[in-house]
């Protein structure tokens, strides 16, 4: 799995860094982390952060799919709850695709 490092901004801000997606990406999560994902291709991908547990019925709990339209850039939230036991707490995210697909972490 690779981490991906997150930036934090100072004063006069910070480059977003951002880097091709792949296979096996994985960040760490906190109310201030936020992934950014920018879609470079002509059409819409899907990000799927894995979100481990069961409900209370003993159900996988479903992972969080986001679809990332053509040509956007997107930010979405590192929640806590995507922290996974099993990959060192961090959140696990998959591609639907990641030709011209670029991203990175920032916290605040």
């Amino acid at each position: 799995m690779a981490e991906i490092l997150a930036k934090q901004p100072g004063p006069d801000g910070v480059a977003a860094g951002l880097a091709a997606a792949a296979a096996g990406d994985t960040a760490k999560t906190g109310n201030h982390r936020a992934l950014l994902v920018n879609n470079g291709s002509d059409d819409p991908i899907t990000v799927t952060i894995a979100v481990p547990g069961k409900t209370a019925t003993g159900e996988d709990v479903p992972d969080n799919v986001i679809t990332v339209a053509a040509s956007e850039l997107r930010v979405i939230p590192l929640l806590p709850l995507y922290a996974d036991p099993e990959a060192n707490r961090q959140a696990v995210i998959t591609w639907s695709a990641t030709a011209n697909v670029t991203r990175g972490v920032i916290q605040l």
